[in-house]
């Protein structure tokens, strides 16, 4: 078949299309080439893939917006949860540092409470030792390590969501035993600090009774010296016993301390210079016993009047009187009444 006979019967075979056919009218009818049938085919053809394309894109498209819209909100869940998890770790960590600076302080006051204890039991022994009470047996205190508890402390962990709460739980824990021992060494300190105010107490009482003592004695001390100046001008009599009547220097000194101070004393100057406690000459006090010697044994008492004067039986001429303690060279001194 040659081109010309093919495009003949072939190419421009045409086709007769009818409008309207069974219309009472004239139909409409024409011929379309069997090539423009085609090429109408095809263009459709093509036109309804198109379409297909762009539909099935777009469909595509959305599936894509939503998929991205739900990752992006996924996204800002994430980043909130981020945020979140930032903000508790900053809590922790503050948390942290406020659980390591108690305890800090914890032990800083534990070691202040422990020197504290110690210095009140020095100050119980001494208080003790004054008191002349016995020692107390020394109570071994047991309590939660510190050392154990700042080990623990100074253990970093992450700073993960799960190993801060681990390490805050760690520092509670330590910080319960420092705040526990803490707790048993202020007991103890007041305890110790009731004790020491009840031997403060004693000791003022003590101290008050010992100052009333005192008084008493130096008003027995007044005393006796009045009583024997009230005897002064009365007569010397060797071997007497009452100056009211007569008496030498030993009885007058043993009637005077006798009925004044209650003290017994021997009858001779000799004797009465080995009663009492012996003291410094220039340490004497009123009421203490001076004795003079006449040169190889004692022959002579007196009563110290204070301000370098004796009051004594002196002899037969003088009787008794008020002398100058040096009028004779004093060979001792007696404490006779026990203060």
């Amino acid at each position: 078949m040659n081109w010309k006979k093919f495009k003949k019967e072939r190419l421009f075979l045409s086709y007769t299309v009818m409008l309207l056919p069974h219309s009472q009218k004239k139909p409409v009818h024409f011929k379309i080439p069997v090539w423009v049938f085609g090429a109408m085919f095809l263009g459709l053809f093509v036109l309804t893939g198109t379409c297909l394309f762009f539909a099935g894109s777009r469909y595509q498209l959305e599936q894509v917006r939503k998929e991205k819209a739900q990752l992006e909100q996924e996204w800002a869940q994430l980043a909130e949860q981020k945020q979140l998890a930032d903000q508790e770790n900053e809590v922790l960590r503050q948390e942290q540092e406020a659980q390591e600076q108690e305890l800090k302080e914890l032990e800083a006051r534990t070691r202040d409470a422990r020197k504290e204890l110690e210095e009140l039991a020095e100050r119980e022994s001494v208080i003790r030792q004054e008191l002349g009470l016995e020692q107390a047996d020394p109570k071994e205190e047991t309590a939660g390590d510190p050392d154990q508890a700042s080990a623990a402390n100074s253990r970093m962990l992450g700073l993960s969501p799960t190993g801060l709460p681990v390490l805050l739980a760690e520092n509670t824990m330590g910080a319960r035993v420092v705040r526990t021992e803490l707790d048993v060494l202020q007991s103890s300190l007041a305890e110790k600090n009731g004790r020491y105010e009840g031997y403060l107490n004693r000791i003022e009482e003590q101290e008050a009774a010992a100052a009333a003592e005192k008084a008493r004695k130096e008003a027995l001390r007044a005393t006796i010296v009045r009583s024997a100046a009230h005897y002064i001008g009365n007569a010397y009599v060797y071997g007497g016993n009452n100056p009211n009547t007569g008496v030498d220097c030993s009885g007058f000194t043993k009637y005077i301390l006798g009925n004044v101070a209650g003290v017994y004393l021997n009858r001779t100057a000799a004797e009465q210079s080995r009663q009492g406690r012996a003291v410094p000459i220039e340490e004497a006090r009123p009421g203490d016993l001076v004795f003079y010697s006449n040169g190889s044994s004692i022959n002579h008492v007196a009563i110290y009047a204070g301000d370098g004067q004796v009051i004594h039986a002196s002899n037969e001429r003088v009787g008794i009187t008020r002398s100058n303690m040096y009028y004779r060279t004093p060979v001792k001194v007696m404490n006779v009444l026990g203060d």
